[in-house]
């Protein structure tokens, strides 16, 4: 397709944000006044922030971009006595500290002497709410150790420019090691939403009550460009009679060509001011040491507070999705590694060090564009830069990026999962020639359906596999998935299985037989009428349209009701209106709706553990499928979706103040709802919006009614008046950048409704989010004459509020336990480990010990805080 126009970041940054966020608030029309008002004599400051990045943007534009940008930063100190925050990546500086020695050696003195900071540091400058809690700190913690060992810096500032703030960071800043924080953020990628306060500087207060000293973003941020309106506004006198002000400031060093950098002309504006007006150029930390005094009020801000609209819809939601099952991998790999090394074997610990760090890369806030533009409209990267990306989008790097951390994860989960298996003492009283070794990853005990993966080989002439518990119980089975020979002798089978109370953190052990006849279906709770196209258990009924497939009727068994209004389309609706001006898609509808569309229906499986209907739509242009499933004594029905779409949607004018256009999935209550939970990385809060986004979960929730929605990733929702909710799944933005149209063409989601009596508790909903994404793990293989017991717990935690986050082996030997209150009360908790324990205390998320810890024996005894997180250390 031929470009007509081109529209690159930096376009974008210093055009359309200038009269909003203020990203050129130092340009020459505001220095000609400066001098002139009274209030200006008084004097004040100026912190000048420097945005650039290695993953993401030096992916293209190579690290040589990155240290051009530092260069640009040390030069403006030189030429102008300009200080810059700077706020790279932590892979930023340890690869300038690789390939570049001399200028991080320079970077070195600089920063001794205090004439720029490093701020945020994170390792690969996520957008902090759509990534999970682990995430969160592994991004903080990873990224200070990389900058520490790159630079023998230690940060003090936390401030991303791009979307990291929640109402947990305060806590998560000071537990790693965060001396100060800075609200100042720059909207850039869509909206960042941060609140403007009528402060020079405040105690920022998270959920669990810690404060850190914080700037905000105050009127200063996006002043007017002409001085004397500037001194002249209510807010800045009102700033100036609470203390120093300080005018905050955003600039992208990077974007500059090295044979005309940036520091060449930027200085000539700074020194300007400094000649006009009572400057005082400071960094953050500077400037809250010297000012900081000046704020009084400890503020709470709740995730209302922002109001955000990130980057949703443009194929980096699909990226999130992936990122959330790999988290959870490798979060079970910790834990079964930290369990394996108990046992004689060597931790992977190395391993998953690497695994985590590509991860951690993979959630680049340019990730989650995938930018299809590939070059920032049509700007060259350099001829000669020291890697090559092949031209790969940024959501194909971080892909990339994603595989690697996923096969590192896997081959260290095998490991672990393999060795534990063979310590148990499976062959004892063996019940089949396999035995399978159900593991838990979660910090309770689970019961759930688990899949033995392919089974091969098999015996000869069997027609059958049966299961069994460790007592010779046989169990409810189902192959899901097997290969026959002409007689019918099954060669190849996966089988799904009921698995109960498998310990928290642990492992129970199965029993695989083979039988030479078909047995017959096992009696459960779920039963099926396919002329009707209902399913249903013990807790729900599920009746499907027989138009669309989709769920009509949802109904609550133990209260009898009906939780879905279907009367404008069955669940999931998918609905959307086409962009026309794709000339060559002809005559495209107005508006694509999959309640008046005929779907071909048909069964995939129908018990007795597990029975699913899909249902194939041909719509004009777009192909979509769904996928209803529910299984045997689950109190949800799950619903799997995908499409394929020929056109993308119609886009929203630039910039969106809300997502409008965009192709969505849609269901309603068929009950008011009153109230809507939705959790963020550590927290769960109501929200007012009626735009919001979701970190695993949104309750809806009415009188004695509520509907509790899962759904894999991060995802973006809207109510309209009527109380239907849709969860935006498609977008396009390119072709207002550049005048192409791109989009993720292809797109899978994986969604489950819970209706319920309205009380599930904070615990019950994030337990039910991680059941839904994160399946039980099977290892099978020969029964072992090992000295462990056929089932085993490594980590209980209780009271259920408080739950378990992560475990994990360090370099060092010592055990990392790390729990966190999540009902929002204060608890008496106790963490009951399977591991010798010689010793505990508390640590801080960086290593720092706080306290010691109350222990007896193998459990740990302690009082938690609402919200709170806490992570201690074990010596064996």
């Amino acid at each position: 397709m031929n470009r007509k126009s081109s529209f690159s970041r930096r376009d974008f940054l210093h055009t359309g944000l200038v009269s909003s966020a203020g990203a050129a608030l130092l340009g020459p029309s505001l220095l000609s006044g400066f001098g002139l008002a009274a209030e200006a004599s008084e004097g004040f400051c100026v912190a000048l922030c420097n945005h650039w990045s290695y993953i993401g943007i030096g992916w293209q534009l190579g690290i040589e971009s990155c240290v051009l940008s530092v260069t640009d930063a040390m030069e403006l100190y030189d030429r102008a006595h300009v200080k810059t925050c700077i706020n790279l990546d932590a892979r930023a500086y340890e690869f300038m500290a690789e390939k570049f020695p001399e200028v991080a050696a320079k970077l070195k003195k600089y920063l001794a002497a205090g004439s720029v900071e490093l701020i945020a540091g994170t390792y690969g400058q996520p957008m902090g709410t759509t990534i999970g809690g682990e995430s969160n700190i592994r991004q903080m913690v990873v990224g200070r150790e990389t900058v520490r060992k790159a630079l023998d810096y230690d940060l003090a500032t936390f401030l991303e420019e791009e979307e990291f703030t929640h109402p947990q960071i305060p806590q998560l800043a000071v537990l790693a090691g965060y001396r100060y924080a800075s609200l100042a953020q720059l909207d850039t990628w869509g909206r960042a939403g941060c609140p403007e306060q009528d402060l020079n500087a405040f105690h920022w207060k998270g959920m669990d009550g810690s404060t850190i000293p914080c700037v905000p973003k105050n009127a200063l941020f996006g002043a007017p460009a002409d001085a004397k309106q500037l001194v002249a506004l209510p807010a800045f006198k009102k700033l100036l009679a609470l203390g120093k002000p300080l005018l905050f400031t955003w600039e992208e060093f990077g974007w500059d060509s090295p044979e005309q950098p940036a520091y060449l002309t930027v200085p000539d504006r700074y020194k300007a001011l400094s000649a006009q007006g009572n400057v005082e150029y400071v960094t953050i930390q500077e400037y809250l040491k010297k000012y900081g005094a000046q704020g009084k009020e400890t503020v709470y801000l709740p995730m209302d507070a922002w109001n955000k609209s990130l980057t949703w819809g443009l194929g980096g939601d699909q990226v999130r999705v992936l990122d959330r099952k790999v988290e959870a991998l490798l979060l079970a790999a910790e834990i079964f590694d930290a369990a394996a090394s108990s046992l004689g074997a060597a931790s992977q610990c190395q391993q998953l060090d690497k695994a985590w760090r590509d991860e951690l890369a993979s959630q680049s806030h340019d990730v989650g564009l995938c930018e299809s533009s590939r070059w920032q409209g049509d700007l060259m990267a350099p001829a000669d830069r020291l890697e090559d990306k092949h031209n790969f989008t940024w959501g194909a790097i971080g892909y990339n990026h994603l595989d690697a951390a996923q096969q590192q994860g896997q081959q260290v989960l095998d490991a672990a999962m393999a060795h534990l298996s063979r310590r148990i003492g499976s062959a004892a009283q063996a019940h089949g020639p396999l035995a399978a070794t159900v593991f838990n990853s979660h910090g309770w005990a689970r019961s759930d359906l688990a899949a033995t993966g392919r089974i091969y080989p098999v015996p000869a002439d069997v027609k059958d596999v049966v299961v069994k518990d460790s007592s010779g119980r046989t169990l409810p089975a189902q192959i899901v998935k097997s290969e026959k020979d002409a007689q019918g002798n099954i060669i190849v089978a996966n089988v799904e299985f009921q698995a109960k109370e498998v310990p928290s953190a642990g492992y129970d052990t199965y029993y695989i037989d083979f039988a030479p006849q078909t047995a017959p279906p096992a009696k459960t709770d779920l039963s099926i009428d396919e002329s009707k196209l209902i399913l249903e258990n013990e807790h729900v009924r599920v009746r499907l349209d027989p138009t669309t497939g989709g769920i009509a009727s949802l109904v609550h068994k133990p209260s009898g009701r009906e939780m879905l209004d279907a009367g404008q389309g069955a669940w999931p609706r998918l609905t959307g209106k086409p962009n026309p001006n794709l000339s060559l898609r002809p005559n495209p509808p107005a508006f694509e709706d999959s309640a008046k569309s005929k779907a071909a229906i048909d069964w995939l499986a129908k018990g007795p553990l597990q029975a699913e209907v899909r249902a194939q739509h041909a719509m004009p242009y777009l192909r979509f499928e769904t996928r209803v499933r529910l299984a045997a004594g689950s109190p949800h029905v799950e619903v799997y979706s995908r499409m394929f779409a020929s056109l993308p949607p119609h886009s929203d004018a630039w910039p969106p103040a809300n997502i409008k256009e965009g192709y969505w999935l849609s269901f309603t209550p068929a009950f008011p709802v009153t109230t809507v939970l939705r959790d963020f990385p550590f927290g769960i809060e109501p929200t007012e919006h009626a735009e919001f986004h979701a970190l695993t979960f949104v309750d809806l929730l009415g009188k004695d009614a509520g509907l509790l929605l899962l759904h894999p990733g991060t995802q973006w929702f809207r109510r309209d008046d009527k109380g239907t909710v849709s969860n935006l799944v498609m977008r396009e933005w390119e072709s207002h950048f550049t005048r192409e149209y791109g989009w993720p063409l292809y797109v899978e989601y994986h969604h489950a409704l819970r209706p319920h009596d309205g009380k599930l508790s904070n615990s019950d909903r994030l337990r039910a989010a991680k059941d839904f994404t994160h399946p039980l793990l099977t290892h099978v293989a020969v029964p072992q004459q090992g000295d462990q017991p056929t089932a085993k717990s490594f980590a209980s935690v209780t009271p259920a509020g408080v739950q378990l986050s992560a475990l994990r082996r360090k370099p060092d030997n010592r055990l990392e336990v790390r729990v966190v209150e999540v009902e929002g009360r204060q608890a008496q908790a106790g963490v009951t480990l399977g591991f010798p324990v010689a010793g505990a205390c508390e640590m801080n998320l960086v290593g720092a010990k706080m306290a010691e810890v109350n222990r007896d024996g193998k459990q740990l005894q302690f009082a938690v805080d609402p919200w709170k997180i806490r992570t201690f250390e074990i010596t064996s």
